[in-house]
């Protein structure tokens, strides 16, 4: 299908097809409204990301009704986590890891199956209302125009609700109010980088989510489909730079942990992010609500980036709804008040957590300890596991 082909009407537009939008186009279109997930890169495609889905993202897949999306994927239940040649080894509730480009593509099949119209390749941009003239400004209290690039073709589409689900270095945000669409980074935090390993030594055993953290940050890495490994890591840029590059600096922290080295490693295709740690006062604008990543990041710590994005995408439902059917520029508030109850206060603990990984030396105390009693650390593996919870109010 090209741009031409589409049609110009849309109940709502869907920018960014990874967990979040995905799951967000999926949910809204089982409910019979029409839906257009558009996506930047061509399909399928990797993506930065350890690629855990924690026990509260199991669940929230199978509330959504996508829990085959995980059949016969890799389990794993055991942390082993090392700063230095300090290490212990902890019990978490049963997890699965899957590669983003498996999971995102499974994902997207099933918005589709739902009723979904998919475009790959195709940028997004909004048009800014703010600015615009009386007759444009009374049009967007009706429709929102988003307007489509793939290569030499454009159009312009209007859209009752766009859900903005693309990502840390969102695009989209651009063409709205700078003012509305203000996004406070993070200058001291780290950047994501990610890639797949195709051969790997037994070292790092299938089960097991193995995570050696520094100074600079950590890395985790875990066996995903086909006993592939996949490696994430948030680490400080400057030190990225100063190590020669993403391969020497994940080789350098996994040796000052005693963790084994390999030769894939250095042969590595690496992807990176921006800074991870940023927020949104205002998680919206005109018929715009953002959701996952692109609503505020943090460091996250085994498996939460996902479950954040699968929590945003339900807990955003009800709102999507009413916005739909008629919008209200409350519903802006009324979305960023329910993410920072739902969602920002296991990003606060996610926050704690990487604050403590950059100490070395207290992780050097903490690790023997944690070894030798590990239910010291339950409250927080069970606390980040946790179901995510919606009030009767926020179910529809």
């Amino acid at each position: 299908m090209t741009l031409h082909d589409l049609s110009r009407d849309w109940d709502v537009v869907v920018v960014g097809a990874g967990v979040a939008g995905s799951v967000t186009a999926y949910r809204l279109a089982r409910r019979g409204f029409s839906v257009l997930l558009v996506e930047k890169s061509a399909w399928p495609r990797a993506k930065v990301c350890g690629g855990c889905l924690n026990a509260a993202s199991l669940q929230a897949l199978h509330e959504a009704g996508l829990e085959d999306v995980v059949s016969s994927v890799p389990v794993y239940s055991q942390l082993r986590l090392a700063s230095g040649k300090r290490q212990a080894v902890l019990e978490l509730p049963v997890g699965r890891a899957l590669s983003r480009r498996i999971l995102d593509a499974r994902l997207v099949e099933h918005a589709i199956d739902a009723g979904t119209c998919f475009l790959p390749e195709t940028h997004a941009v909004l048009e800014n209302t703010q600015d615009a003239d009386a007759d444009a400004k009374a049009f967007s209290r009706e429709w929102r125009p988003v307007v489509l690039a793939n290569g030499t073709d454009r159009v312009t589409l209007k859209a009752r609700l766009v859900i903005g689900a693309d990502g840390l270095g969102s695009r989209l945000l651009h063409g709205d109010s700078p003012k509305v669409m203000h996004v406070d980074v993070d200058k001291t935090s780290r950047i994501g980088l990610g890639t797949t390993l195709d051969n790997a030594p037994d070292f790092y055993h299938p089960g097991t989510i193995h995570m050696a953290c520094g100074r600079h940050g950590y890395v985790g890495l875990v066996r995903v489909e086909e006993g592939r490994l996949s490696v994430g890591a948030a680490l400080d840029p400057a030190w990225v730079k100063q190590c020669g590059g993403a391969s020497f600096a994940v080789a350098q922290l996994l040796q000052t942990s005693g963790f084994a080295l390999f030769d894939s490693l250095y042969e590595a295709n690496w992807q990176g992010t921006p800074r991870m740690k940023r927020s949104h006062p205002c998680l919206g604008g005109e018929r715009l609500l953002l959701v996952g990543d692109a609503a505020g990041y943090v460091e996250p710590f085994t498996g939460e980036g996902m479950g954040w994005a699968l929590a945003s995408a339900a807990a955003v439902e009800p709102l999507a709804l009413d916005a739909i059917q008629q919008w209200q520029p409350g519903l802006v508030r009324q979305w960023t008040a329910r993410h920072a109850r739902i969602i920002g206060k296991r990003q606060r603990t996610c926050r704690r957590v990487s604050v403590l990984l950059r100490h070395p030396r207290l992780m050097a105390t903490l690790l023997p300890l944690v070894n030798a009693v590990p239910t010291l650390a339950a409250p927080l593996t069970i606390g980040l596991n946790r179901r995510y919870r919606f009030s009767s109010k926020e179910r529809k």
